[in-house]
């Protein structure tokens, strides 16, 4: 096989790293001006370690590490990565790649790992159960053809519409919202309910800069970012995010209020989105949600959206400092 090295990566193997994900998976490209957005950026939840693997001096393919600070976590938990180019992707090879990340997390201090594979992709899921993993959830994936269902979404938005309006709800975009307070009602709301979504590893309170950095990122834009008023509350959001070079546009978050819960909001506001993206041309959009997220898959069913390739979240509990 060669021996594995494993280089620090830079900043300037952002672009490499988005390339090496987007050939194992060209229908769901990463984008490269947002992988190296997010290189760039300080975190004050995660700490994330990357590496360029080589083998006989060649990059060959990623590997990667990330866990919220320790000081969060009543146990320490966290998520390895690890992808090669097509040409280099065999068992052997990917699990060394798992095997030495998965060293190193558990040296860094974990005690629970965590790993991703999408529901088709076999040989990474095989590798993955072989080093003793075990299927934890199902995050469901979902896509929305816009021109199929075009009247489907537009006549559900006249409803929606109709329905806040009658019940006081004011639905904008957040660069309409002239209230110096905005940015903060979309943290604390995100923090609520983040709480509330399935998981089985705990979720980790996010701080307002840590916010802050996820909405001026590339693909995020506040005229595309949409909001539910209620009296001076902001009790909904909901945005996609459109990648700048490459990619599907998608859901990047869609939440409400606790104490709204019921009233539609959430649907109306995907509405929303959903009609902006028709209006800029957008052809289709995917949005994704934990398989036990039984509210959401609902809405996704009743607009139109069809299931694609779910990922499987797989999980090591039985750690061994050897």
């Amino acid at each position: 096989m060669g021996k594995l090295h494993f280089r620090d990566a830079t900043l300037d193997d952002a672009a490499f790293y988005a390339d090496v994900h987007s050939a194992v998976r060209p229908t769901r490209p990463t984008d490269p001006v947002v992988e190296r957005y997010w290189w760039q950026q300080p975190d004050d939840t995660y700490i994330a370690r990357r590496w360029v693997v080589q083998r006989d001096g060649r990059d060959i393919g990623v590997a990667t590490f990330d866990h919220p600070a320790w000081a969060r976590l009543r146990e320490p938990h966290g998520g390895i990565g690890g992808e090669l180019l097509p040409a280099e992707r065999d068992r052997p090879t990917l699990d060394a790649v798992l095997a030495e990340i998965e060293r190193r997390l558990i040296a860094d201090g974990a005690k629970r790992i965590a790993v991703r594979a999408y529901e088709d992709d076999e040989l990474r899921i095989a590798t993955i159960e072989g080093r003793g993993f075990h299927t934890d959830r199902l995050h469901r994936r979902w896509m929305l053809d816009l021109q199929q269902n075009r009247e489907r979404i537009a006549t559900m938005a006249d409803e929606s519409r109709a329905r806040m309006r009658s019940d006081g709800i004011r639905m904008l975009t957040l660069d309409q919202d002239a209230d110096p307070e905005k940015y903060r009602r979309v943290w604390r709301l995100n923090e609520e309910a983040v709480q509330d979504v399935p998981t089985t590893l705990p979720n980790v309170d996010e701080s307002f800069e840590d916010t802050m950095r996820w909405l001026r990122a590339p693909d995020m834009h506040d005229e595309r970012f949409w909001i539910a008023r209620e009296g001076d509350d902001i009790v909904g959001v909901s945005v996609l995010a459109y990648p700048p070079v490459r990619g599907v546009v998608g859901t990047a978050w869609t939440a409400t209020a606790r104490k709204v819960r019921g009233r539609g909001i959430a649907r109306a506001l995907k509405c929303e989105t959903l009609m902006q993206a028709v209006a800029f041309g957008v052809d289709r959009v995917q949005t994704g949600n934990d398989g036990a997220n039984d509210p959401i898959l609902h809405i996704n069913e009743s607009m139109g959206y069809r299931p694609w390739v779910a990922s499987i979240n797989f999980l090591k509990t039985e750690i061994s400092a050897g």
